[in-house]
């Protein structure tokens, strides 16, 4: 698969590749909005030159489930610097004592590091421990074992988190314990996806500048023999709005968000973005 990237089009379900595991309760709850609203939301985030989707796994098995055979698309070049990966960092609403996770993670493979780490975990009253696997494994298997420390620890009621806001949260005591994974790189994550693996769900997140959003595709341009043309239609008569960083919609957004916006679509947005939506056009017709 190879596009044009940073343009927003109609993309083939079966060329595009999820690097993350999918939650099948979330595809089931897109599947299930996108069917009762009879639209497609927000574009998938792919890189123009692999497919690979680095936004959107579930939106993209949502679409499988209801049988689109083609999905809206914001083309990307995955290395470019107006990508950036970032990642998840957790949250904890209950303790775990550090004999218990020593134990947990001493299970795993993993031994205390001075130095670099696969997983950093830092308590409320200052104590830091880090680990790095012991075996000579690849990205996806220390990935696979850092999930089963995940799951594990769901029962100290985990909320995910930007990573650069984890350590300030646990000091300010707004939760009592909190932890990081090690960071991945783009050529991981594009060779982990050309192996035909996938990363365990959260194991990063992807700034992308200017992310278009709510484009509020109706399903039946989708379903139709000329979609891409219909497609292109229904762009052309609406507006882009742009949003600056830190905007706040379904979450917040570090980076710019592009909001497309139809008067006749109005009922689609979530009124505290309609707001936001309307006053930037005021001050851009003034």
């Amino acid at each position: 698969m190879k596009l044009k990237p940073w343009t927003i089009t109609l993309a083939d379900t079966e060329n595009l590749h999820p690097h993350e595991q999918s939650i099948p309760q979330a595809v089931a709850r897109i599947a299930e909005d996108i069917a009762q609203k009879e639209r497609f939301i927000d574009p998938v985030i792919v890189d123009a030159e692999t497919g690979l989707v680095v936004d959107g796994t579930h939106r993209v098995e949502a679409a499988i489930r209801l049988g689109l055979g083609k999905i809206p698309v914001y083309t990307v070049d995955y290395m470019s610097p107006r990508v950036v990966l970032a990642g998840w960092g957790r949250a904890a609403s209950k303790n775990i004592s550090k004999d218990e996770l020593r134990g947990l993670f001493g299970r795993l493979g993993f031994t205390e590091s001075m130095a670099s780490y696969d997983a950093r975990f830092i308590w409320s009253d200052g104590h830091v421990i880090q680990v790095k696997h012991s075996g000579e494994l690849s990205t996806k298997q220390v990935y696979e074992k850092l999930s089963i420390i995940d799951q594990s620890l769901q029962h100290l009621g985990i909320a995910y988190v930007r990573d650069s806001d984890v350590e300030e949260l646990v000091k300010q005591g707004k939760h009592v314990f909190g932890y990081l994974l090690r960071p991945l790189k783009k050529e991981e994550v594009v060779s982990i996806v050309k192996q035909g693996y996938r990363l365990p769900p959260k194991s990063t997140r992807h700034l992308i500048d200017r992310r278009p959003m709510y484009i509020n595709c109706p399903l039946e341009i989708l379903r139709s023999s000329d979609a891409v043309e219909k497609f292109t239609e229904f762009l052309s008569e609406g507006v882009w709005v742009e949003l600056g960083p830190g905007a706040e919609l379904d979450r917040k957004y570090d980076e710019r968000v592009m909001v497309f916006y139809r008067e006749d679509l109005a009922a689609f947005y979530p009124e505290k973005l309609l707001k936001l939506v309307k006053s930037s056009l005021k001050q851009t017709l003034r």
